[in-house]
């Protein structure tokens, strides 16, 4: 529409202008201005046009409005405990949400709708608002959350419940994880910590230059190690699940390796501790032995026996080579007289046979498991010595458990079975060698004497007709 800066403006224009006078802020620059539009229908003149701005008239704003009024961006009248928008078109009105911003409501929306567990009738979260779930969570950890946001740790539990989870458990018992541990967690502060830990790990493998993610994952594991050190010291069945769901959660952190690297192995290194991520491993063992007397009464005792039948020589400790897998009873030097006192290997290689035959997927991730939680000082003994034997039964078991694939113990599984073929390679036994091809297979590598075989070959080959070196 045409003006200049000393005419009046057109009657379209006057007829969409406020009726009244703006009083003390009518001529003045404000934050609020409105640009008047061409109404439809309407042709430009040939004159330049110049937009026309009205402030806004003055207005008190609602900063306590009802949810429904705030996604319609409505102006609410802050009635309770229904607003009178919301009862004159029949809309469900409240204000539970009033202290968060859209992006955490639609986070907690989230929560509400894919993970119904949290606030089922059965859940300890029953009939909580977000954002009580937040500052429950707060307080269990004793952090100061930013104002007006819900915590990142609901965002983390949030994490952990839909996508962490199924990622480190099968499908046997993700549904008791899901239902009871986020139950324990919220009275237990250790195990918070844990889940929290778990899921934050989980986000730095999907986003690895996250910087915030990494800050999260170091904060909430040490507190969880510290406060799990504390409370097995006092352990009873007051707190033995608590404990064994952090347990099984600890697997994940002591477990990962981040980055890549054979040389870091502990074939490579004479330090105590390299073997740690190994060893830790039996720290369900541990408890299972200091709970005893109330393991009927934990809600994994069912899971616990469960894994015992899936394993058929999970208690066969019968003396002599009749059932092991020739290849290993051969090179651990097992005969009929062997017994578990007189041979370290006799009771790992049994544990490890029936591994070769069952089916290479997440349905035997249990029997996989249990391999580790149950293996003897002796062994760990023969491992850090890098005895052979010990080197080859721990590679044939990180390559069964590839084909899992578990986020957490990819890295790590190829970057040892590689350490353990660059250390056995130059070996002149070969049964030694011969056991080598399916860890080397895993971690994609190609050993010494299968280059040296294959350059052989290369060089005996004949020439095609017509090519010339």
């Amino acid at each position: 529409m045409p003006t200049t800066s000393n005419s009046t403006p057109p009657k379209s224009a006057q007829s969409h202008s406020p009726s009244k006078p703006y009083g003390t802020l009518q001529g003045q620059k404000s934050v609020f201005r409105v640009s008047l539009r061409r109404p439809p229908g309407v042709k430009p003149s040939g004159r330049t046009e110049k937009s026309v701005y009205h402030a806004r008239r003055a207005h008190r704003k609602s900063r306590g409005g009802c949810v429904k009024c705030k996604e319609r961006r409505l102006k609410c009248d802050e009635t309770k405990p229904h607003c009178l928008r919301c009862q004159k078109h029949d809309l469900d009105c409240s204000y539970e949400s009033q202290t968060s911003s859209k992006p955490d409501k639609d986070i907690g929306a989230l929560v509400a709708e894919k993970a119904p567990k949290l606030s089922s009738p059965d859940s300890t979260a029953y009939t909580m608002s977000l954002s009580a779930i937040s500052n429950k969570i707060n307080m269990l950890l004793q952090i100061n959350p930013r104002d007006g946001k819900l915590s990142d740790s609901l965002r983390a539990l949030h994490h952990f419940h839909e996508y962490t989870m199924p990622t480190v458990s099968n499908n046997t018992n993700e549904g008791l994880l899901r239902s009871k541990m986020i139950q324990l967690a919220f009275h237990s502060p250790f195990l918070m910590h844990t889940v929290i830990g778990t899921a934050a790990t989980h986000l730095c493998h999907i986003v690895p230059d996250n910087s915030s993610h990494a800050a999260v994952e170091a904060y909430h594991w040490q507190k969880a190690i510290s406060q799990y050190s504390q409370e097995i010291s006092r352990i009873g069945p007051h707190n033995m699940d608590p404990l064994f769901s952090a347990c099984l959660l600890l697997t994940v952190h002591t477990f990962r390796l981040e980055t890549y690297n054979p040389r870091s192995s502990f074939v490579f290194s004479d330090h105590p501790d390299s073997l740690n991520w190994f060893m830790l491993q039996r720290g369900l063992s541990h408890l299972l032995g200091l709970t005893r007397p109330w393991l009927r009464t934990s809600m994994y005792f069912d899971l616990f026996m469960a894994s015992r039948k899936e394993n058929p020589l999970f208690d066969d400790e019968r003396p002599g080579r009749e059932g092991l897998d020739p290849a290993f009873a051969d090179l651990c030097g097992i005969d009929e007289t062997s017994t578990r006192a007189t041979n370290p290997y006799l009771w790992p290689v049994r544990m490890l046979t029936p591994l070769l035959s069952a089916e290479r997927s997440i349905r035997s991730v249990n029997m996989y498991m249990n391999f580790m939680g149950r293996l003897t000082g002796p062994f760990y003994e023969r491992l850090l010595a890098k005895d052979p034997p010990a080197l080859l039964i721990l590679a044939w078991w990180l390559g069964l458990v590839d084909s899992v694939h578990f986020w957490w113990m990819e890295t790590r599984i190829k970057s040892e079975c590689v350490a353990i073929c660059m250390y056995l390679e130059y070996s002149d036994d070969p049964r030694v060698l011969a056991l080598l091809k399916f860890p080397a297979e895993v971690g994609g590598y190609l050993l010494r004497h299968v280059q040296d075989r294959m350059a052989l070959v290369d060089l005996n080959s004949p020439e095609p007709f017509g090519v010339y070196r």
